[in-house]
């Protein structure tokens, strides 16, 4: 048998292996789930079926707090509650409501007596998380009432990758699984039913969750009948609830758990209580989900797989589009028969992904046998001068010479010659915690990546500690795209030891014959583009350009002015107001610092407080700024406004690396300010340098009275569980997501998102870069305390600030 026809075969056997094993492969992977999920949503809103109206929600809504006042309410309420509904034959009552402490022995004595009048009363527990987020312990309703329920019941919830919350687990508890879901409890006690024989619960660590149930949600709004609490209370809705199932809970902004489900709608949460509706319903008519187990999931896979696969061999390529339609359209109708009627959900999507496989593969296949041979001619290496000692890559000379050669058949063809420099940053740290053993290990890891984004048409060296490659491309679009392709893959981390750790690449890119005629000069250029991706920080590629030049000119002249701008004083404080949210009134306002440069005028604290940064001189700028915007408040506090709160912006290197507590109670000492008219605002970024020593020194600050703020939250770690280790005050949403409030719903979600958890944590809001009505109104109607943007007034310096305070 000859090479081609072994060649065939192979390729053969490698495209079955591929197109059967890819699926496979993915079946968990995070975003073959979001895509599942997506398709479940939408196969979820065509189910057809009806309420069993036997469900009345029971809303403790705004309106009952207005009538009854804030929340939590006495337990005689509750009392009262049960004795008015007592009398109208509910079958059962479940408090979607935790009542986890004391009240007075009278009163918890009062509401137990009830429990056990009406008989049929199921209570909530829940799982508590601690500051690390781990479930150490449970929430439950204190002995007295625990002792008097009919059933208790977990309020746990499942949430999916995407954050929806589409199933709640049977059974769940503290270290096995011995409560039943809330709305299990309430089924089984109002019909009077024994829970299912289940297999005994395996004993584990934390919360234990067994037998998922996916919830198939009531598409209708309104499906589930909603009363007000207030009015069960004054007997407004007794021909409603009679003789009807009753579930209690908040659905009033700001209590209770808020989830967002298929069908919760764009912007809107649904409460807890009313997904333990709609899983009660679904109880009641026997119409829970249950997820496909992975043999079935594998069997489904293959099957779609398999049969497409065949098709192509017995109808040819000429019809792979239509097989290929064809298939999809099957899936999802198997897909949405199984869902409907067998109450089973087969997660399709790697079955389609087989079918996108083994597609391409067979187009592939063709190409590839032919070209094999010429590709096979082609593959040499250059091993004629030295390559570096750890990476085993080629040293500059090999990499000139290649470089050189490509050139010459660039000018031949008219293609393109491009040169990446790729610094890979934290090594020098990753070499003093680690060793340099280590450090070696992970560069290999490095080098390895690269060679395989780029494979064998391009040349990997090493040269003056950083990695450079040289490869040819037809056009500038494959420039981009393999540079693009660099970024991600480095992005990703690197594991050692069983950890992972973080390089952040920085590449720069010089292409021939635009970025120079010679080696030397495409490489110089290259290394320039890239000292300047690693000093933009957001952009880890840059493409060298000759504006790079002047700009590194303009740098050095900038770097030299900087240092007399001080002691010239060319710098002053400009001052934006902060308003409360409820009443737009001026509360305070953030100090920011202006450079008037004497020939190029004013220049934007991005461009020159890096440069402060780098020099060392942030320290001195920033005490400045401190005592100016110290000086200034008092000023205001003397012309009567004592509530006025100043905030200013401290740098990492400001905050670490000097004594910035003692600075601090200096400056508030001698310009008089009280300390807790100050709040200072530190990055995610600068909280994240070095955890340990920020903890240390942001004690030390609240000691002295000061308030914290996290700045531009959103833009970097953008995790409240980072947060929950810092004693700050308040965190301010960046602009970023202000700014695309009217137009984005993931804009909405997110910032959402950040004001429900941030006051879980107890941090006041401060929204950034508010511009519109639209955008204030909704921080408003959302609890955000304050307001930030130039809707309220732009930075000014002091004196027009003073004018504008006098205004408002």
């Amino acid at each position: 048998m000859d090479s081609f026809k072994v060649r065939g075969i192979t390729i053969n056997a490698l495209l079955c292996m591929v197109c059967l094993l890819v699926p496979l492969l993915l079946l968990n992977n995070t975003y073959i789930a979001r895509w599942n999920w997506i398709i479940y949503d939408s196969m979820h809103t065509l189910l057809v079926h009806d309420a069993s109206e036997q469900v009345v929600i029971v809303a403790v809504d705004d309106n009952s707090l207005q009538q009854l006042g804030r929340w939590p309410w006495s337990r005689e309420v509750h009392t009262r509650f049960l004795q008015q509904v007592h009398a109208l034959g509910v079958k059962a009552v479940g408090f979607d409501i935790l009542f986890p402490e004391h009240e007075t022995d009278q009163v918890d004595q009062a509401f137990a007596d009830e429990i056990r009048k009406v008989g049929s009363v199921v209570l909530a527990v829940a799982p508590e998380v601690n500051t690390q987020g781990e479930i150490t312990s449970e929430s439950l309703p204190i002995p007295i009432l625990a002792a008097a329920a009919d059933r208790l019941g977990h309020v746990d919830y499942e949430l999916e990758i995407d954050g929806i919350c589409r199933a709640v687990y049977l059974y769940a508890g503290l270290g096995s699984a011995h409560w039943p879901a809330f709305s299990y409890a309430v089924y089984l006690t109002a019909f009077q039913k024994q829970p299912e024989a289940k297999k005994l619960s395996a004993l584990g660590a934390g919360w234990v969750r067994e037998q998922p149930l996916y919830i198939p949600f009531q598409s209708k709004p309104d499906a589930i009948s909603q009363v007000s609490f207030e009015d069960v209370l004054h007997g407004r809705v007794d021909s409603i609830i009679k003789n009807k199932i009753l579930l209690v809970g908040a659905t009033a902004a700001g209590l209770g758990d808020q989830l967002s489900t298929p069908v919760s709608g764009e912007h809107r949460r649904m409460p807890g209580v009313e997904v333990n509706a709609h899983l009660l319903e679904s109880l009641i008519q026997q119409r829970s989900l249950e997820y496909a187990s992975v043999a079935v999931q594998v069997i489904y896979t293959l099957s779609v797989t398999i049969l497409f696969a065949f098709s192509l061999y017995f109808f040819g390529l000429s019809r792979a589009p239509v097989l290929f339609f064809a298939s999809i359209v099957l899936t999802l109708v198997i897909t949405f028969i199984s869902l409907q009627f067998l109450r089973l959900w087969m997660p399709p999507f790697t079955a389609l992904l087989g079918a996108v496989v083994t597609y391409f593969a067979w187009g592939w296949r063709s190409q590839t046998i032919v070209q094999g041979e010429l590709l096979h001619l082609n593959r040499t290496l250059l091993h004629q001068g030295g390559h570096d000692p750890i990476s085993s890559l080629p040293n500059r000379t090999i990499l000139e010479k290649t470089l050189n050669q490509s050139m010459i058949n660039a000018k031949l063809t008219g293609c393109l010659v491009s040169v990446y420099i790729i610094n890979t940053g934290s090594l020098r740290a990753i070499n003093d915690q680690l060793g340099f053993k280590a450090g070696d290990e992970l560069l290999d890891k490095v080098a390895q990546r690269i060679q395989h984004v780029l494979g064998d048409g391009a040349v990997v060296a090493k040269i003056n500690g950083e990695f450079a490659v040289v490869q040819d491309a037809a056009h500038e679009l494959r420039i981009q795209h393999v540079g693009g392709r660099l970024l991600q893959v480095l992005q990703q981390p690197f594991e050692w030891g069983n950890k992972d750790y973080y390089l952040p690449p920085s590449i720069g890119v010089s292409v021939f014959p635009a970025d120079g005629l010679t080696s030397d000069t495409l490489i110089n250029h290259a290394f320039t583009a890239m000292h300047r991706a690693k000093a933009d920080r957001k952009r880890g590629l840059l493409f060298f350009s000759q504006q790079m030049k002047q700009d590194q000119v303009q740098r050095s002249e900038l770097e030299s002015d900087l240092r007399n701008a001080l002691v010239n004083a060319e710098f002053e404080v400009y001052y934006q107001p902060k308003v409360s949210a409820t009443d737009r009134t001026i509360i305070g306002a953030e100090a920011l610092l202006r450079w008037h440069h004497p020939v190029r005028g004013m220049i934007a604290p991005t461009e020159f407080i890096p440069l402060a940064e780098k020099q060392g001189i942030i320290v001195e700028i920033g005490a400045w700024v401190l005592r100016q915007a110290c000086q200034q408040a008092q000023i205001w506090h003397d012309a009567g406004y004592p509530f006025f709160q100043i905030a200013v912006n401290v740098s990492a290197v400001q905050l670490t690396e000097s004594d910035f507590s003692a600075v601090l109670s200096k400056t508030l000492d001698e310009t008089g300010l009280n300390a807790q008219s100050l709040e200072i605002e530190v990055t995610e970024t600068s909280l994240m340098t070095d955890v340990e020593l920020t903890i240390s020194i942001l004690e030390q600050i609240k000691m002295i009275g000061v308030g914290i703020a996290v700045d531009d939250f959103g833009t970097g770690y953008s995790s409240l569980n980072y947060l929950n280790m810092f004693p700050v005050d308040y965190l301010k949403i960046d602009r970023t997501f202000v700014k695309d409030l009217g137009t984005s719903s993931d804009s909405k979600d997110i910032t959402l998102s950040i004001i429900n958890m941030a006051h879980r944590l107890h941090l006041q809001v401060v929204a950034e870069g508010v511009e519109t009505e639209v955008q204030a109104t909704f921080m408003q109607e959302n609890a955000c305390e304050y307001l930030q943007g130039y809707l309220f007034g732009k930075p000014v310096p002091a004196d027009e600030f003073t004018v504008l305070l006098s205004h408002k």
